[in-house]
């Protein structure tokens, strides 16, 4: 690979991260909640209802610090905390209405934002930002042994939910 091409990248990816980490210094941007809470609550929204592991090892954060988060969230009211019925020492996280309340806060407003950031791409080119997109971040996921999600899924992961 091309050392020009490399750093390119590079100087690239840093403007996003400043743009990113700007956007996510915004209160709109997760609604009051902290950043660690605001994907743990995106999450346990997607999954409906999520184990403590499932959530570990789809936000790629170690078992103290999201038991920390999920904590606070069910202490501020945000989440309900709940024994499996067919294992009691395995935890289940759900939405609160108040912590559904705060996702569809977090999902109003950022869609908002992201609307007006896709709009200043032309059209025609849209689906190719996103699937190259999509691409970069697998790729990354790759390198990284971490894929988050454990693979990809498509624009609406929500199951048996269609996207508005």
């Amino acid at each position: 690979m091309k050392r020009s091409v490399v750093r390119e990248f590079r100087y690239t990816l840093r403007r996003f991260e400043r743009l990113i980490a700007g956007r996510l210094r915004e209160s709109r941007c997760c609604s009051g909640v902290t950043l660690p809470q605001c994907h743990a609550l995106l999450e346990i929204e997607d999954q409906g209802r999520v184990s403590l592991i499932e959530l570990v090892q789809s936000l790629g954060l170690d078992k103290s610090t999201l038991s920390r988060t999920a904590d606070g969230m069910v202490n501020i009211g945000l989440v309900s905390r709940t024994f499996s019925d067919r294992d009691r020492r395995s935890i289940q996280l759900a939405l609160s209405p108040q912590g559904q309340e705060i996702c569809d806060r977090i999902n109003a407003d950022n869609d908002q934002f992201f609307s007006r950031v896709l709009g200043r791409i032309p059209a025609a080119r849209r689906q190719q930002v996103l699937e190259s997109f999509q691409e970069l971040v697998n790729a990354l996921a790759m390198e990284t042994h971490w894929t988050g999600d454990e693979g990809c899924r498509p624009a609406s992961r929500k199951k048996g939910k269609e996207e508005k």
